[in-house]
């Protein structure tokens, strides 16, 4: 199984898939929809459905479910937390796990480095462009994820101002960007982002919706168009 980050690092467009809950049906429907990889969450409310995800203990039976059931890497969203450690991160990587992807302001000082568990910052609307560049020089991040959309604004559509930040994100940061579907991406948008430099994109619940059907069918929607635009 190639791992998330070196799909990312490949250059050709990677599609990530945020499943709304941590379904095994849903993890199937993404990966034979053409997804690239899954995202999981534990310790969280999610703002864009509104659900609340139990500890990583308490989700551990439904994690291994998807691990095993998927081909696919599956990545983790561990909450909004500074009480993670070491054991958290071991535990992940016992559970076959991929990556952990938080925002940089809920990740704790001390560094918990697991061989085979990636990590990625996620940065939000509150973060300047040189904070952001600052968490991207940090060694042992891999990847950014530019969750730039105040809640306010999610399932807005995407504009011309979005589509300049981004660009200007490629050309600053030298490590992997993931766009995640905060606003409404529509199919019609993607050869736009593709053309910014966006290679590495994210679909939620904003997009998908929250059936197995229907996050299969605009996953695979999103990897035909994802692929004709490269």
């Amino acid at each position: 199984m190639a791992r998330l980050l070196e799909k990312m690092r490949s250059g050709k467009p990677c599609l990530i898939v945020s499943i709304p809950t941590n379904s095994v049906e849903e993890a199937l429907a993404a990966q034979a929809g053409g997804a690239d990889a899954v995202k999981v969450h534990s310790n969280v409310t999610h703002h864009a459905t509104g659900l609340t995800f139990g500890t990583l203990e308490q989700e551990e039976p439904r994690l291994r479910a998807i691990v095993k059931a998927v081909t696919i890497p599956v990545g983790l969203v561990p909450g909004e937390t500074l009480d993670l450690t070491h054991d958290f991160f071991e535990r992940v990587h016992d559970i076959g796990m991929d990556m952990v992807d938080a925002f940089a302001q809920f990740m704790p000082a001390l560094i918990y480095r697991v061989e085979g568990v990636d990590l990625a910052a996620a940065t939000d609307s509150t973060y300047t462009w040189d904070e952001i560049q600052a968490v991207a020089s940090l060694p042992w991040v891999e990847a950014i994820e530019c969750a730039k959309v105040p809640t306010a604004e999610y399932g807005t559509y995407l504009s011309w101002r979005d589509l300049a930040y981004y660009a200007g994100l490629t050309r600053l940061l030298h490590k992997p960007i993931i766009v995640p579907t905060q606003r409404k991406i529509r199919l019609e948008d993607v050869p736009a982002l593709l053309s910014v430099g966006v290679k590495n994109i994210m679909i939620g619940a904003i997009v998908t919706g929250r059936k197995a059907a229907d996050i299969e069918r605009v996953t695979r929607e999103f990897r035909q168009a994802m692929d004709a635009s490269a």
